[in-house]
């Protein structure tokens, strides 16, 4: 943990908007509730699912690689890149810095990469297995719908479920919806077992797939076959 000093971002950064959450705003809520539930960092104030939520939108205006940010979660932007700034804030809890917390993320992959604290606290997130021990997790992006988590501990162990369904059309056609995993496009993952289970009328398919490495991917794609009831 180390103490991050905030005034500096007045000279690289402009205001690009805030709105109502988009699609993306929230990916990067679900994102940021995980990073403050599993880092120790956070534990000074209290965050409940009732917590008020900004979403700020930002870029960066000019390049960020002089020496004096080497050490800095700004070292190597470019001056255009985007990055998303969600921000906690109660009034009922007081902070020297007005909010409880904030975490940004890089726009274009909606990756956190600091978090600061309302005391004038600051983490910088690096995924090197030392100063942040998570994984990070990716989902085909249809399939993922933010129900999985995104960061998790080495070799944690995900139960992924979904419905196979199949349904009779006029034609006596049968359709069936299935999901399948996908290991040559999958990464930083194994598959530990997939199981089939009744579930009203249809079946429940259950994959267990340990992650072993970051920045890993879980591609579970949905599948539609048939097959005819009378064929001639």
């Amino acid at each position: 943990m180390k103490k991050v000093y905030l005034l500096f971002l007045t000279l690289f950064v402009s205001l690009s908007s805030i709105s109502q959450p988009n699609s993306i705003h929230v990916k990067a809520k679900f994102l940021a509730d995980e990073v403050i539930k599993k880092l120790e960092f956070t534990q000074p104030y209290t965050v409940t699912n009732s917590t008020p939520v900004s979403f700020v939108e930002k870029t960066a205006t000019s390049d960020l690689s002089e020496n004096e940010y080497v050490d800095t979660p700004w070292y190597g932007a470019t001056e255009g890149k985007e990055f998303i700034v969600v921000e906690y804030a109660d009034p009922n809890q007081t902070t020297e810095w007005g909010y409880l917390y904030q975490v940004y993320f890089w726009k274009d992959h909606t990756l956190p990469f600091m978090v600061n604290r309302g005391d004038g606290m600051g983490l910088n997130l690096r995924y090197d297995g030392d100063l942040q021990p998570y994984y990070r997790v990716h989902y085909a992006t249809d399939l993922q719908i933010f129900k999985y988590p995104s960061l998790v501990e080495p070799n944690e162990i995900l139960e992924l479920s979904y419905i196979e369904s199949e349904w009779v059309d006029h034609s006596d056609w049968v359709t069936v919806t299935s999901y399948e995993f996908r290991p040559n496009q999958s990464r930083g993952v194994e598959l530990i077992s997939r199981t089939e289970k009744p579930f009203r009328g249809n079946i429940l398919i259950t994959y267990k797939i340990k992650v072993v490495a970051d920045d890993a991917w879980v591609i579970i794609e949905k599948t539609q076959d048939g097959y005819d009831l009378n064929p001639l």
